[in-house]
């Protein structure tokens, strides 16, 4: 890669869950709260980037003429596939795709396949890391988190949430993830041992 000392645009998308492309889908859920793990993320940016929140639940993307420098999308299993779509469209352009979230944990080599770098468990400790290797051009292709804390966040970049599109755009982030711990779900995975 190429050392990159002027700001950057960045680009991070929460790519819609299938039945979100449904006709008779019902965006009232999805429309609740919005991406404050990107917004978070969105914090360690430097002040002078250019960064665009997209989440796909509550607009469309126009993405054919976006060429940012870095486009980071977060995974679910549930919305994988636009995922994938998305980071091949934007690959196949020549932008850097960063891949991260729930999915992409629980199946990093898929994962890697679509993207130039993947970020396994929370990015609170990698995402800076990975954001100093590419300003210098030496992006990794993994980044493994060891660190499991909220201490220490950047502030969260609100001024990045579209809050006219969510009816509880005042949401806060106080613990990792969901607290219950069902037999179905693959939350529990996420972090080795079990529950969380």
């Amino acid at each position: 890669g190429v050392p990159t000392v002027a700001p950057m645009r960045v680009t991070m998308i929460l790519p819609a869950l299938v039945e979100a492309t449904s006709p008779m889908f019902r965006p009232l859920k999805y429309s609740l709260f919005p991406p404050i793990g990107l917004a978070t993320l969105a914090g360690y940016l430097r002040p002078d980037d250019e960064v665009r929140i997209l989440d796909e639940h509550v607009q469309r993307l126009e993405v054919d003429d976006d060429r940012p420098d870095l486009v980071a999308i977060e995974v679910y299993v549930t919305s994988a596939r636009r995922s994938y779509e998305l980071a091949d469209a934007y690959r196949a352009r020549g932008v850097f795709v960063a891949l991260g979230g729930l999915h992409v944990t629980s199946l990093p080599e898929e994962a890697a396949a679509h993207a130039d770098a993947i970020f396994l468990g929370p990015g609170e400790d990698t995402w800076p890391v990975f954001l100093d290797d590419f300003r210098r051009g030496e992006a990794r292709a993994r980044y493994t988190s060891t660190i499991r804390t909220l201490d220490g966040l950047p502030p969260v970049r609100r001024d990045l949430i579209q809050r006219h599109r969510y009816l509880v755009p005042n949401s806060l982030v106080v613990s990792r993830g969901c607290p219950h711990h069902c037999d179905f779900c693959y939350k529990d995975a996420f972090f080795a041992g079990g529950k969380s």
